[in-house]
Order: C-alpha cells, then structure tokens, then sequence
C-alpha cells in the first residue's frame, strides 16, 4: 500500500498533519509501515513499525513516532509544538500502552473562565416512555465493544525549560514544567510541577510583579493541581502582595503588606489607590463587595456596580480612581461594545467632569484610543500588542 499527500485534521485541538506520505506492506496479518511521514506546521512527524490483525495473537503492535518541533495543537485556548519520541507498543493479554519523552519547545495557554466555556443545561425535561413491552425482533443493532484503543494506558515524560506562556484573567507569565501523564486514555492522572520564571498579574488596574509561583500535580483521579502565588506590588509606601494558595478549582487568596495592614485596609489601597477612612460611600460599598468575594461568601453581598451592570446591559461598569493631571474626580466609567472591533466608554464624576473614549482594534495586535472630554484636549494614541 502508498499513499501521498494525504491529511488528517483533528478540530478539537487544531492538530493537523499534511502531505502525509505512506507506504507499508502486509505479511500475512501482519501490516508493516515502512514510511510515514508528514508536517506538522512548521515541524514534521515520522513514524516506523508494525500492526498486526491477528485477534487471536492480542492484535500485538510496535510504533515509534519521531516528532521534530512538531505543531501538535493550534486554537484560542492552547497553542503547543513537541519533540522527541513515542512509541505505541501491545502485546498478548495487556492493554495497548504510549511511552515516551517529549519536549515542549514553545507552549501557549489561555486561561477561559468556568463560566465562559460551560455550556447551559436545560432541567426539568421529561421524556415520555414507549408504550408497551419491548419486543425483541433479533434485528437489533449489536452493543459496541470496547476497542482496542479504548483503555490504552498512558507514561509520558513532558519537559518545557522555558517560553510556556500562561495568558489571561489578567496574568501575563512565562513558566518551565516537568510532569508525567500517567494513568489510562479514559482516566488521565498527571504528575510533577510547575515552576514560574518571569511574570506579571493584572488587578484592579494596577500592575503586579510574579515573585513566586508553583503548580504541583498529585496525580489525582481529577487534574486539581495545587498553586502557591505571590504577586507584589509598591502602593503609597506600602509593599502589597496578593496570594493565592489551594486547590486549582477552589483556590485561596488573601493579601499581605509590609508594613502589616488589615485585609479591608489593603484591598482599599489596592482598589483605590487611599487608605479605607478616605472613600466615599460608593467605593466602600465595592470595597465590601470584594471582600465578600475574596471570603468565598458566594456573591452574597452588595455589589451595586454588578447589579446596575445586569440591570442596564452594559458591558462594562468600572470605578475610577481620581486624576490630577485631569482634573477627574472619582469617577464612573460605563463602557459598551458597538462591534467585535469598536469599543466605546463615557467617564463622568460628581464634579461635572465628562470624557468619551472610543477603542478601535484595526487588527488583533493594533488599536486605535481616541479621548474627548474633560481637560477640553483630544488624545489619539495607537497601542500595539503582540506576545514574545
């Protein structure tokens, strides 16, 4: 058997493998690969062995993938390349196992909140029941089995010495990994840390430096890793460090100062920039609200900004710290998305200050910011982004 310029395309991870070229030869039951190979982006992937259809035999087999900054995942959520080996092996009476080593050249991951990617369950539907007994007829399709592929069991060596990006929810951050995927295809366990390089983590607005981070996986029947991160930052004199320890579906996050303050202290400093006895009664209502949060008391306390937010259909209700340079009081911001590309925010406080911003994005990496209002002066600034 040949075959050239063959495609396989998997959507669910963006994996995708082109002019594939095969060629192999049967030996009774037994099939022999001679060649296979393919590119993977900008890599290849090649592979050389046997498969036997002997059901009597235990269908034995012996593959070994070379992979060479193959392109194994491209999406939204994960952007990832492999090298090295692996090697599908079955023998009589054992299930089919994958082994090797790979490692992780360049890795990107984008952080999608639970709510974001769940997906809405409709309750309280009933179906009704067939009518009378059920006959059998002897025309009933036959049960599926399970496969040969179904329970291959899993012992794989991942390392990345460095440029495993971490993106979104505010953190910006680059991280090095040594874990081991162990278990089976149908209950995946995964083993070894995480380790942080460089990094930083938005919140409220400011600009937090990653000091200190770790990622440990246990190995459990569920992939909850267990996380320890700081993140410190210089407000008014006071070093604040945000930290987040626990469970990943359940994590933990307190905050810290030097010198020590009170939590609602330090959260006001971080919130608004002034310590808690300078707020006025709209910031200490949010000031509550987030300390709710951060106590894990289920959403349930004031949040008048939420709740104005969901009332109106804004996409965004934000409260803005006071600016000198400006002339800005306090102020709230509500923004709207007119399109995917033209974002739109009217800035106002309780001094008659009055801004409108308008965001363009002209591509994914370059926007255009345009200000009117307040000062009587008009900005036009243009932002690039792109990840190194």
């Amino acid at each position: 058997m040949r075959a050239n310029s063959l495609t396989y395309e998997n959507i669910t991870y963006g994996t995708r493998l082109t002019n594939m070229a095969l060629a192999g030869r049967f030996n009774g039951s037994r099939l022999q690969i001679e060649q296979l190979e393919a590119q993977a982006g900008d890599g290849t992937v090649s592979a050389q062995g046997f498969i036997s259809l002997a059901a009597e035999q235990g269908y034995p087999m012996n593959l070994v993938a070379t992979l060479n900054n193959a392109q194994l995942a491209e999406g939204e959520a994960i952007e990832t390349s492999a090298t090295g080996t692996l090697r599908l092996t079955k023998t009589a009476g054992e299930t089919a196992l994958v082994s090797g080593q790979l490692r992780l050249p360049e890795t990107r991951y984008q952080i999608i909140t639970q709510g974001a990617a769940e997906l809405l369950v409709l309750t309280g539907v009933r179906f009704k029941p067939p009518r009378g007994p059920a006959r059998i007829t002897g025309d009933e399709p036959a049960l599926p089995s399970a496969g040969v592929f179904d329970f291959v069991r899993l012992d794989i060596d991942l390392t990345a010495d460095e440029r495993l990006y971490v993106s979104g929810m505010g953190l910006e951050s680059e991280w090095s990994a040594n874990l081991s995927l162990v278990g089976t295809s149908a209950d995946p366990r995964m083993t070894g840390e995480v380790e942080l390089l460089r990094g930083t983590l938005g919140f409220a607005g400011r600009s937090f430096e990653l000091t200190r981070g770790n990622v440990s996986f246990t190995g459990g029947p569920v992939i909850d890793p267990t996380i320890d991160l700081v993140a410190t930052e210089d407000i008014e004199d006071v070093v604040v460090s945000v930290v987040v320890g626990g469970r990943a579906y359940d994590p933990q996050i307190e905050f810290t100062s030097v010198p020590g303050l009170p939590q609602d202290e330090i959260v006001a400093r971080i919130l608004f920039g002034s310590s808690i006895g300078n707020l006025s009664p709209i910031q200490a209502a949010q000031l509550a609200y987030s300390l709710n949060s951060l106590r894990g008391s289920g959403g349930g306390g004031l949040n008048p900004l939420g709740t104005l937010r969901s009332a109106t259909g804004i996409d965004r209700l934000r409260i803005l710290g006071s600016d000198e340079q400006t002339g800005r009081g306090t102020a709230l911001a509500a923004g709207q998305y007119l399109t995917d590309d033209i974002y739109i925010e009217f800035i106002t406080d309780a001094r008659g200050f009055t801004a409108t911003q308008i965001e363009v994005s002209l591509t994914p990496a370059l926007s255009i910011l345009s200000q009117a209002g307040g000062s009587g002066a008009t900005n036009v600034n243009v932002r690039y982004r792109k990840n190194y």
